[in-house]
């Protein structure tokens, strides 16, 4: 695996590469990789011919600088389990590389009625950090397929409207959900979960897969009363739990076969993400 820390270095052995009619696969992350990173990467090896990871946490997606000072940095055990999923190209820049200008943030405004909503109307601006960093890694590497974790819904969403308006020859990718044996969405926050709140933080999934069992005409209303139930109880701190439009985020007011059920929660201090598709 090659390890680029500077964007002119990645760009001019990259370009060379798709000189040469090589296909890119990419993996944005922001590090303490586990499993559902892993398996993006695995993904982007069955199609493309070189494979790259980037490692950089991102500032401008944190609206909460506490957030930013504690999100897990683990570079070193992170190219360890790259270079063991068979990752080609690690870039890893320092924030000066990423953001020497001091610009300013892009705007997604007007990406639709989805941009305001749930991790929108919770983490103003957050969306706004996203679409930044992704343009400026999109035209560093310039990919011919990128891939994403579905555990982020709507970010998948905003990648999506970003790719189609402005990198329409990038072929986007929303993968499954990695989960732990006992259905806990993996996500880079669960090591910061103690012991006991590990213990609980299954109920989140169990809460999702609840509205999925009871999901009819007649008690979809019923089962999300019962699931934000389970999750309003200590040690949990419900921020939403909502079931929505698969394309829209709009939220029902009829019921539907085809709804995606999205949940934000407080467990301890860590804020935990989790969605389920029910067709």
């Amino acid at each position: 695996m090659i390890l680029f820390k500077q964007p002119e270095a990645l760009k001019q052995f990259l370009s060379s590469q798709k000189a040469q009619n090589v296909s890119i696969g990419f993996v944005p992350t922001m590090g303490a990789l586990h499993q559902g990173h892993l398996s993006l990467i695995a993904e982007a090896k069955l199609s493309c011919d070189l494979v790259v990871s980037s490692i950089f946490v991102n500032p401008t997606q944190f609206n909460n600088p506490k957030d930013l000072e504690t999100y897990p940095r683990t570079i070193q055990s992170d190219i360890i389990k790259l270079m063991s999923s068979g990752c080609d190209v690690l870039f890893h820049p320092e924030e000066t590389a990423m953001y020497a200008q001091g610009e300013e943030k892009l705007s997604s405004k007007d990406y639709g009625y989805f941009i305001d909503v749930l991790e929108g109307s919770s983490r103003p601006g957050h969306f706004d950090g996203v679409i930044t960093i992704l343009t400026k890694l999109f035209n560093m590497v310039d990919p011919n397929q990128v891939y994403f974790g579905q555990k982020d819904y709507q970010q998948c969403m905003v990648v999506e409207t970003l790719i189609q308006r402005h990198f329409p020859a990038i072929i986007f990718n929303r993968c499954a959900i990695v989960r732990e044996e006992d259905g806990l969405a993996m996500s880079s926050r669960n090591t910061r979960l103690s012991v006991e709140e590990r213990k609980k933080a299954p109920e989140i999934y169990s809460a999702l897969q609840l509205v999925q069992t009871e999901w009819t005409q007649d008690g979809w209303e019923l089962a999300m009363e019962k699931a934000k139930g389970v999750l309003s109880k200590a040690p949990f701190e419900l921020e939403y739990l909502e079931v929505c439009k698969t394309d829209t985020l709009e939220p029902l007011t009829s019921f539907q076969k085809s709804v995606v059920v999205l949940v934000a929660v407080n467990l301890g201090k860590t804020r935990l993400l989790d969605n389920l598709i029910i067709n």
